[in-house]
């Protein structure tokens, strides 16, 4: 399984500017977890990247306001990322390793195309259970009713 079938298609980008109380209401607005912090309003040089985990350690726990609080002082400068060609496997062991929950998807080295997240991959590997469950359940069945399990066939 690659990770360009799981990956979100697009990327959110906002502005270093903005604050936490705007990149909370633009996260809920856009249904994701997490943005790319850019220069400028927002479609210049990447800067950094900002989860909804970071809003909640720097306004929440430490008591800052999350109207004053600037995304840039509070994004990651680092962005983790996996080439979309890249197996689900690897993509797992480069989140645990790094412990963090979401990958930016690049292809041709650089260019941002999504973002992979602890939550794509799960939906990925679920469904692989559930085909690997009804493997089970119908040869299970099969043999209840008596049926002959047809041989293999080179």
């Amino acid at each position: 399984m690659k990770v360009s079938e799981f990956h979100s298609q697009g990327v959110v980008h906002i502005p270093a500017t903005c604050s936490l109380q705007e990149a909370a209401v633009q996260m809920r607005d856009q249904h994701v977890g997490a943005l790319v912090v850019s220069e400028g309003n927002g479609s210049g040089r990447i800067l950094g990247v900002i989860t909804d985990r970071d809003i909640v350690l720097q306004s929440v726990c430490t008591g800052s306001s999350p109207i004053t609080v600037r995304v840039g002082d509070v994004m990651s400068p680092h962005i983790l990322s996996i080439d979309v060609n890249a197996d689900i496997t690897e993509a797992m062991q480069t989140m645990a390793s790094h412990g963090v929950r979401r990958l930016a998807a690049i292809r041709n080295g650089s260019d941002i195309v999504g973002i992979l997240s602890l939550d794509d991959v799960i939906t990925a590997l679920g469904r692989e259970w559930v085909l690997l469950t009804n493997i089970l359940r119908n040869e299970q069945n099969r043999e209840a009713s008596g049926s002959v399990q047809t041989p293999l066939h080179a």
